[in-house]
């Protein structure tokens, strides 16, 4: 039999039996959390003094404990799988917070514009100049233009080829001609031979191509820009005047390569009449960076006629350029200098009036500084079948109190000499001052514009009279003075009816 002094041992040695079976059978997986929970449930749990023997019927609290353990470690280990889950399954960016920390801006890749904006004005030019580049596309006949081809969506690729870009992808070769032939009978690349007639048929092929080259799922197939997408919005004051003295101040940086006054040609008025008719005034923005000085010197006042015509000064390569944002079109400036004007002139014996620039024929023929049509300005208002260089003339123009007549203003294009002796008035397009149908027409009607304005405010007498008889007649005093008016009215009609009876 075993002596009292041996049972505390085997205690012992029961706890530590116990301890290591559990250290065995618990998982491989448990983490830091698990043991540091271990070890609290132990140091808690811990039992009596060693010299205190258990009663020998019971069974050691460390099988308890172990079962709590397992427990708590299959609880922690949940919560562990839970944590992985949201450390590394992947997330969108801008989903996860962290709160307390500021975070950085998350950087964002700009939206592509859509493909398809049929009254996006800007990428229909973006289009056109694709077709600028004469290496890459030839004249074609008015029905297949490039203004026809970008009203669609399609963009010049390559040599006369049209590409439906960012769109359906799809690629139109337009060939009207036969290329040219060398000395030995074989074709040029990237030519055409002018020489030959484009036959009618082809022409009408192409130009249903226009629409059905796109595929069957692209919107452009369906439809393409609007008719008015290429007008200049010159009615709108203060947008015609910010970008005419944008114009106006890109030529002022290249003032030395500017063609003298007298080797450039315009439609009347002269560019002196149309300066006399602005004020000062106008030049000042009200902003010290965009604000200009009125023309003075010669080489400001040539300026200011390229701007008046649609110009806008640009250097590329050290070449000073005139172009156009609308039909994109080119000039040279070195090409109309004085000394080679006069070299050219002695060169092929012709009169050096016939070598000047012409600011307006040198748009291209679409081009709505030039064409009326395609401006296409309102046709029941006072700028009415005028190109844009006459619209913008037409709002410039004020009130020739000295002259008493300001003319020169142009109704027709490209030089016509034809003058309106007619007192015009610049107006805001738009506003409340309006004009009668055909008042500013080239036609036969010979009434003074005092007439007109005459005739202009009786009509906005008149209006404001009704209006304010319509007001009278909608207020709650006057709705009550007409039915009792009318109640008065039905109540006599029946007196009246029984004194005829």
């Amino acid at each position: 039999m075993a002596s009292p002094d041996s049972q505390p041992a085997l205690a012992t040695t029961k706890r530590k039996f116990h301890k290591l079976l559990d250290n065995l059978t618990a998982s491989t997986s448990t983490t830091s959390l698990a043991s540091t929970l271990q070890e609290s449930n132990v140091s808690s749990t811990s039992l009596s003094q060693p010299g205190t023997p258990e009663p020998p019927n019971k069974r050691p609290r460390s099988s308890n404990l172990s079962m709590e353990r397992e427990r708590n470690v299959s609880a922690g280990q949940e919560r562990i799988r839970v944590l992985k889950e949201q450390l590394l399954t992947p997330r969108r960016e801008g989903t996860i917070k962290v709160v307390g920390k500021k975070q950085a801006p998350a950087v964002t890749t700009p939206r592509k514009a859509p493909n398809f904006q049929p009254y996006n004005q800007q990428q229909f030019l973006d289009r056109l100049r694709t077709f600028a580049d004469v290496k890459k596309w030839t004249t074609k006949p008015d029905s297949l233009s490039e203004v026809e081809w970008a009203k669609r969506g399609w963009t010049c690729d390559t040599w006369n080829t049209v590409a439906c870009k960012g769109g359906c992808e799809k690629r139109v070769a337009v060939k009207l001609r036969p290329r040219r032939k060398d000395l030995d009978g074989k074709d040029i690349e990237m030519s055409e031979d002018l020489a030959v007639d484009v036959e009618d048929a082809l022409v009408e092929n192409y130009r249903e191509l226009i629409a059905t080259g796109h595929s069957e799922e692209c919107l452009w197939r369906k439809r393409g820009c609007q008719e008015d997408i290429y007008h200049i919005p010159i009615g709108s004051r203060n947008q015609s005047k910010a970008e005419l003295l944008t114009r106006y101040s890109s030529f002022k940086a290249m003032a030395a390569d500017l063609p003298l006054l007298e080797n450039i040609i315009y439609p009347d008025p002269a560019i002196h009449d149309v300066l006399k008719s602005i004020p000062p005034a106008y030049f000042n923005t009200g902003d010290p960076e965009s604000t200009v000085s009125p023309p003075s010197s010669p080489t400001d006042i040539v300026a200011f006629a390229f701007a008046l015509f649609g110009w806008s000064g640009a250097s590329e390569s050290r070449i000073s350029l005139a172009v156009c944002n609308h039909c994109f079109q080119r000039l040279g400036l070195w090409l109309s200098s004085d000394t080679r004007l006069k070299e050219m002139s002695k060169k092929l014996d012709v009169p050096i009036e016939s070598l000047r620039l012409n600011l307006l024929e040198s748009h291209r023929e679409h081009c709505p500084w030039k064409n009326a049509e395609v401006q296409g300005n309102a046709s029941d208002g006072p700028t009415a079948h005028m190109a844009a260089w006459q619209s913008l003339e037409f709002m410039l123009l004020g009130k020739q109190k000295d002259k008493g007549s300001a003319q020169g203003f142009v109704a027709g294009i490209g030089g016509a000499h034809s003058r309106h002796n007619r007192n015009v008035e610049s107006v805001d397009l738009g506003s409340e001052v309006t004009y009668p149908r055909g008042s500013m027409d080239s036609g036969g009607d010979e009434r003074s514009v005092r007439e007109v304005e005459e005739e202009a405010d009786s009509l906005q007498q008149k209006w404001k009279k009704l209006k304010a008889k319509l007001k009278r007649t909608a207020s709650k005093k006057s709705l009550r003075s007409v039915k009792s008016m009318r109640s008065g009215k039905s109540v006599g009609d029946k007196e009246g009816g029984k004194e005829k009876s």
